[in-house]
């Protein structure tokens, strides 16, 4: 066997070990403990509310608290009297053309 082989190999029983060893509590379903007191399950609409729509709420919200100071910055920083540039890149009537420089410092 080549070593790569010999790698593969162990890397891929290492993730199944570790995943048959998350899995297992699933294994346990109609062993309860003294004193467990199963709730109701979890409906669609929950689960999907718990486990996509609230962390995506939540990574926006910090994305927001994040990028949104170097947004506000940039804007203040673009602006000429109190307007931010035009995107399209057009220059106002009645500014001076650029002209190119020829010479070489």
């Amino acid at each position: 066997m080549s070593k790569n082989f010999r790698k593969a190999v162990s890397v891929c029983v290492a993730s199944g070990v570790v995943a048959l060893a998350s899995a297992l509590p699933v294994l346990a379903d109609n062993k309860h403990d003294d004193g467990d007191q199963p709730g109701q399950a979890l409906g669609v609409q929950g689960a999907i509310l718990w486990f996509v729509i609230l962390p995506l709420a939540i990574y926006a919200i910090i994305a927001l608290l994040v990028m949104g100071p170097g947004w506000v910055s940039a804007a203040k920083k673009s602006a000429t009297n109190g307007f931010l540039d035009d995107p399209t890149g057009e220059k106002p009537v009645g500014s001076k053309p650029e002209t190119a420089s020829l010479t070489y410092e």
